[in-house]
C-alpha cells in the first residue's frame, strides 16, 4: 500500500511538474543560444506590460476587498441570526459555477446599455463581474474560518464586556479570522491574474489579455511570464501556508 501512495503520488508530480519545465524550457531558450533572458526581456520591456500589469493587480486588490467585505458581512450574519438559511446561500454560492461567464457578461451588458451604457467602457466595471467569479471559493474560504472559531461565545463575551459591534469586529472577531480573509484574498489574486475572457469579451486590457497578445508574435515570452506568474501565485501560497503555521505555533 505504502508503495502504491509512493507511486501515485510521483505520478502526479510529474503529471503536474512536466508542463511547468517544459514551459520554461521554451519560455527561457532560443535555437542556437541556449538559456537566455531575451524573450523575457523583450516582453517586458513593451511599455504596455507593466500598465497591464498595474491593471491587474489593482483589480485583484479591489475584488479581494470588496468580495471578503460582502461575504463576511453576509456570513457572520447568518452564522448569528440566520442559520436556517445557510443551506440555501451555500447552495445560491455554486451559482457563478453554473453560469457561463460569455452568459453573463452578455445578459449584464443588454442590461447597462440600455441603464447606463458607460459602466462597461471602465475598466472598473471588471470588479462586479470578478466578485462574483470568485464568490463559490471565497465564501467556501470564509465559511470554513467562521465555522473554526466559537462565534456565538466570542459575541457574546464581548458584547457582556461591553464591546460595540465595530470594536467587537475589530479586535475580536477580525484577528481570528485573519488567516480566513488571507486566503480568500489569495484566490481573489490567483483568479484575477489568470481571468482572460471576461477582459476579453468587455474589451478591456489586463494581464491576462496582454499575455495572450504577446503569445500571438512571441510565443517563448508568453511561455516565460506565464511560468513567473505561476510561480509567483505558488510563492503567494506558500507565504500564506507558512504565516499561517507560525500563527498557529504562537497560539
Amino acid at each position: 500500500m505504502k508503495t502504491l501512495r509512493v507511486t501515485v503520488l510521483l505520478l502526479a508530480a510529474v503529471f503536474f511538474a512536466a508542463p511547468l519545465v517544459a514551459s520554461a524550457a521554451f519560455g527561457f531558450s532560443l535555437p542556437g543560444q541556449g538559456f537566455t533572458f531575451e524573450p523575457l526581456q523583450r516582453a517586458t520591456g513593451n511599455p504596455a506590460f507593466w500598465q497591464q500589469v498595474g491593471r491587474s493587480v489593482l483589480l485583484a486588490v479591489l475584488t479581494a476587498v470588496i468580495g471578503s467585505v460582502l461575504l463576511m458581512g453576509t456570513l457572520l450574519w447568518l452564522h448569528l441570526r440566520a442559520r436556517t438559511l445557510l443551506p440555501l446561500a451555500e447552495g445560491l454560492s455554486v451559482l457563478p459555477f453554473v453560469v457561463p461567464p460569455v452568459a453573463l457578461v452578455m445578459g449584464v451588458n443588454l442590461v447597462f446599455r440600455a441603464i447606463y451604457p458607460g459602466f462597461l467602457t471602465s475598466l472598473l466595471s471588471l470588479v462586479p463581474f470578478y466578485v462574483v467569479l470568485t464568490m463559490p471559493l471565497v465564501y467556501r474560504a470564509l465559511d470554513s474560518g467562521i465555522r473554526a472559531i466559537d462565534l456565538r461565545t466570542l459575541v457574546d463575551a464581548g458584547t457582556s464586556l461591553g464591546a460595540g459591534r465595530l470594536r467587537l469586529f475589530w479586535e475580536i472577531l477580525l484577528p481570528n479570522l485573519r488567516p480566513a480573509l488571507l486566503a480568500g484574498g489569495l484566490i481573489c489574486v490567483a483568479m484575477v491574474l489568470g481571468e482572460f475572457v471576461l477582459a476579453s469579451l468587455l474589451l478591456h486590457n489586463t494581464y491576462p489579455v496582454f499575455l495572450a497578445q504577446v503569445g500571438q508574435d512571441n510565443p517563448r515570452a508568453a511561455a516565460a511570464l506565464a511560468f513567473l506568474t505561476l510561480a509567483g501565485t505558488w510563492l503567494l501560497l506558500a507565504g500564506f501556508a507558512r504565516t499561517l503555521r507560525s500563527e498557529r505555533t504562537r497560539s
